[in-house]
């Protein structure tokens, strides 16, 4: 008789784990959610960044400029990639290693060069 009352009382709080468990997964999953609308609508704005970097080549054809960059704040890490120019004329008076100021806009991960320019020496 006593056997049968220890297997429910430990059935009954198993079940009663098992429920706040879900209970509470079910809340962060709520959070979660919530972040991720979050970060998709803040993500779907238009941004624009400065920033500072060095031509790696310029590919007229392709109308791109591959640039090792500084950290893009919020976006992503220091490194070199290739960017498309919005004018081609951006591309004149470029010379592969030379150091440039440009601007990034765009929707990420849709990013254009709107503005470059030489960056003086100090």
């Amino acid at each position: 008789m006593r056997l049968w009352r220890a297997v429910l009382l430990m059935n009954l709080a198993l079940a009663f784990g098992v429920m706040l468990g879900y209970l509470a997964w079910g809340r962060q999953l709520v959070r979660l959610e919530q972040e991720l609308s979050a970060a998709r609508r803040q993500a779907a704005v238009s941004r624009t960044w400065t920033l500072r970097g060095i031509v790696r080549a310029v590919l007229p054809k392709a109308n791109v400029i591959i640039l090792t960059h500084e950290d893009i704040p919020g976006y992503m890490a220091a490194m070199t990639m290739g960017f498309p120019v919005n004018d081609p004329k951006l591309f004149e008076g470029l010379d592969i290693g030379e150091a440039v100021r440009f601007t990034l806009t765009g929707v990420p991960p849709d990013l254009r060069i709107t503005a470059i320019a030489r960056e003086s020496n100090p």
